[in-house]
């Protein structure tokens, strides 16, 4: 008689679930760090957008205050804008409950001389690690 075998042995099964395991664990920390690195590039860029739009607005009239035309943000940061007649200050500060909550480069910083920096970031960070520039 010729026996026919069909199908994994519960071993088989098991040895496969714990690879996945492994690649799970070993992978979600990177790609949750992929993300959010997408993310605060996504911030700066604003930020920097936003920077041009009140440049230009002072161009014309000689002040940055009653600027139009400026973002709240994204899903991830509000902005929020401090703007005098000679100067101005935008901050993109996290939003709780989203994924960049607890984000290690805190809130970004831009002003009119053009000064990037973060507030509230993690211990021994520079502009550059966050900005990336």
């Amino acid at each position: 008689m010729h026996r026919s075998n069909r199908g994994f042995t519960l071993i088989e099964i098991m040895i496969v679930i714990a690879i996945i395991g492994i690649v799970i664990t070993i992978g979600y920390p990177s790609l949750t760090e992929y993300m959010k690195k997408g993310r605060r590039t996504e911030i700066a860029t604003l930020l920097s957008e936003q920077a041009q739009i009140l440049e230009r607005y002072y161009s014309k009239n000689n002040v940055y205050t009653n600027a139009t035309g400026l973002s709240a943000g994204n899903s991830f940061y509000t902005i929020v804008p401090t703007l005098a007649d000679q100067a101005f200050t935008l901050i993109a500060v996290r939003k709780s409950g989203s994924s960049m909550a607890t984000d290690k480069c805190g809130d970004f910083r831009i002003n009119n001389v053009g000064t990037r920096d973060m507030v509230n970031a993690a211990a021994g960070l520079t502009a550059k690690d966050c900005w990336g520039r």
